[in-house]
């Protein structure tokens, strides 16, 4: 079946689809939309301008964007790229096939197929066109400033501490 790496790869790819044209995004912004971590988000983008997907642009303003439209990037190229399915071994001599390989296989066949006439920019919605939400950061939610520590009030040295119990005793006296 598909791996995790698969499908986080088609998301991003739709999240870049998502961009105003000629617009690109950067590592950073990248993961945060599709919830990663940085580091995994560049060995996925590595991993799609490996292999033609998407084209990264250097400097100030740079970042990534698709290499081709979205319209034209089936699902399954993704697979086929960054998951490659390995045909069973043959089976050799009067050996049957069991049900179990042939029923996997036939639903690889039928996941490639629907795969292939699924697009990347099938999954663009409207929302995603216009605004792209982000996650929320900590400093995003406006946390007030801790209060300061409180700190007990206590004479500095041992020949202090009769004139400090003194103080308290003179108060209650009067």
């Amino acid at each position: 079946m598909l791996s995790k790496k698969v499908f986080h790869a088609v998301n991003a790819l739709v999240v870049m689809a998502g961009l105003p044209t000629g617009n690109t995004i950067t590592t950073a912004d990248l993961a945060a939309q599709v919830g990663l971590s940085v580091s995994y988000v560049e060995s996925l983008l590595k991993a799609l301008r490996e292999h033609g997907f998407v084209r990264a642009t250097r400097g100030p303003g740079g970042g990534y964007d698709l290499a081709h439209s979205a319209e034209s990037m089936s699902v399954w190229s993704v697979v086929a790229a960054l998951d490659p399915y390995q045909e069973p071994a043959a089976v050799q001599g009067d050996l049957q096939i069991d049900l179990e390989q042939a029923i996997g296989q036939s639903l690889e066949r039928e996941l490639q197929a629907f795969l292939s006439a699924t697009f990347i920019a099938d999954h663009v919605s409207e929302a995603t066109t216009l605004s792209l939400p982000r996650k929320a950061k900590v400093w995003d939610f406006g946390f007030k400033p801790m209060a300061p520590p409180w700190r007990p009030e206590a004479p500095n040295s041992v020949f202090q501490l009769s004139q400090f119990i003194a103080e308290p005793v003179a108060a209650w006296r009067t």
